[in-house]
């Protein structure tokens, strides 16, 4: 409940921001420009443990994202992800390290809609054991230029973690607010 009112808090923060600036075109993406970004996410998930009862978890994520434009509308790069996790009374700690590729919609305006994809390899411990985890991830976002060099960016996507040692599968929807520096 804690980690739901603190996403929800960051997210009327970032929100009220974007709000009170002038909105602006920014730059013609186009191949050979950078994107260096940082993230902050929330997810609720239900866990389908092998045995037993199917879990619930709330989880945040604060990331650091770098990409680079091979084309004027496809970016590749990587992502640093830290999470946090509250399932009951147990708190769980990971970090993934993901490739990720988005393809990007011009629209002529400041506001780019894109499709994101991403895999990744983690780590997760829960304070009694550790477990190696492969993540993976599709989502549909926008962004929006708030000065020619900087932008907010919105995504909701699906993403899953399969660890390795507990044969769990994680599974859910994914909510993600990102400020982006062009360069």
């Amino acid at each position: 409940m804690v980690l739901r009112n603190v996403s929800l808090f960051a997210a009327a923060v970032l929100l009220a921001g974007a709000s009170c600036q002038t909105m602006a075109k920014g730059p013609q993406l186009k191949s050979g420009m950078n994107r260096s970004a940082v993230s902050f996410g929330y997810w609720s998930t239900t866990a389908d443990a092998p045995t037993g009862p199917d879990v619930d978890t709330d989880s945040v994520m604060l990331g650091v994202t770098h990409g680079y434009f091979v084309t004027n509308a496809v970016e590749v790069g990587g992502q640093i992800a830290y999470n946090s996790s509250d399932t009951g009374a147990t708190e769980t700690t990971s970090w993934v390290l993901a490739a990720l590729g988005r393809w990007y919609f011009s629209n002529g305006s400041s506001l780019y809609p894109f499709l994101q994809g991403e895999i990744g390899l983690g780590n997760v411990d829960n304070g009694t054991s550790d477990d190696d985890l492969i993540r993976y991830g599709i989502g549909i976002g926008v962004m929006q230029f708030i000065t020619a060099s900087t932008a907010l960016d919105a995504i909701l996507k699906y993403q899953a973690d399969s660890y390795d040692k507990s044969d769990v599968d994680v599974t859910g929807f994914h909510v993600e607010l990102t400020y982006s520096v062009f360069w």
